[in-house]
């Protein structure tokens, strides 16, 4: 099915059995979005980007299937199930009879202004929500799934291997989202962490502190409502998930300090260790926030060579890489001092 033709369909009210009165979109580079009345249908985009593979419909239907299964870990409230686009006689319908065209996930909608980085632009988190978030990840972590497979992914070849690849894809921005002096104290820090830091890098392996993680813990990614939801963890690649709890406390962490929000920032990272009881995180948390930040500066980096995206929109990635990119200078450059 063509792009046109599937959001022709998608965006009519008709298609659905509860008839909702308009039908809104939104895309990323990998889905689409369709708003429909309470609920959001996601389908993604049949696309190959090496680390992510959504080019056949038998991979797309399995990948849905991953992302109810995953997210159901925090949020099954939300990810409701896989719903069939099927023609009969060059008709369409949405789980009607026929053959199956496309799959899109069904999910209820979650109150746009109630998502965590919203409430922190309008200064509506205190720390008694951040002690309930940080309650509600070191739980999940603690039920997490832990295996000699996943543990690999806390080895020291691998985290220098995602290193290495950090700088050798972000080389060409320099001067662009980045600067000079900003590539090589971050280089230079993160080499010499990992080189002081073995036996409490293995330690992490070895106390199975590499698990099942969410992979993408963002403030975008929490919704504070009736309860806490958590959704939209990275499904594609489990390479992006498999991780030390200990960076994925780090990227949420990152982001409240990218929000100016270092007080609640800090605080979080206390109530984990606290619930969790896992002090050793004090003594990388520096390095993984340094690693998140950069990661971040880099994915945003990237949109600056999509000829798909608009000029305004490629100014507020580069704003947002650049500052990324800062951050993680400050975080190496305070751990160096």
């Amino acid at each position: 099915m063509d792009s046109s033709t599937l959001i022709k369909f998608m965006l009519n009210p008709d298609t659905y059995p509860f008839k909702p009165e308009k039908v809104d979109m939104l895309q990323t580079h990998i889905s689409y979005l369709f708003i429909a009345g309470e609920y959001v249908y996601k389908v993604k985009k049949p696309v190959n980007f090496g680390f992510l593979d959504y080019s056949t419909l038998e991979k797309r239907k399995f990948y849905c299937g991953q992302e109810i299964k995953l997210n159901s870990r925090l949020s099954p409230e939300i990810y409701l199930g896989v719903s069939e686009i099927v023609s009969d006689k060059s008709i369409l319908s949405l789980d009607g009879k026929g053959e199956i065209e496309e799959y899109t996930i069904k999910m209820r909608r979650l109150p746009p202004d109630m998502m965590m980085d919203r409430m922190i632009f309008d200064k509506r988190i205190d720390r008694a929500i951040i002690k309930k978030i940080a309650n509600k990840i070191a739980r999940f972590h603690q039920s997490a799934d832990v295996s000699r497979n996943i543990s690999k992914f806390g080895d020291i070849e691998i985290i220098l291997k995602n290193i290495n690849e950090n700088f050798l894809q972000t080389d060409k921005f320099i001067g662009i989202s980045l600067t000079q002096d900003e590539y090589n104290l971050i280089k230079d820090f993160s080499y010499k962490f990992i080189d002081n830091n073995k036996p409490l890098l293995k330690k992490r392996v070895s106390e199975n502190k590499i698990k099942d993680c969410h992979g993408d813990l963002r403030t975008e990614h929490i919704c504070i409502s009736d309860k806490i939801y958590i959704f939209d963890c990275i499904e594609f690649n489990d390479r992006f998930r498999y991780d030390d709890i200990a960076s994925e406390v780090a990227f949420l962490a990152m982001d409240l300090d990218f929000l100016g929000e270092e007080n609640l920032s800090k605080y979080f990272v206390d109530s984990y260790i606290e619930i969790s009881g896992d002090t050793d995180i004090y003594k990388i948390i520096n390095f993984y926030k340094c690693y998140r930040a950069y990661v971040r500066g880099k994915v945003e980096s990237f949109q600056l060579n999509d000829p798909n995206i608009q000029p305004k929109e490629k100014e507020k990635s580069l704003n947002s890489a650049r500052g990324h990119f800062k951050l993680a200078y400050s975080y190496a450059r305070t751990q160096k001092n």
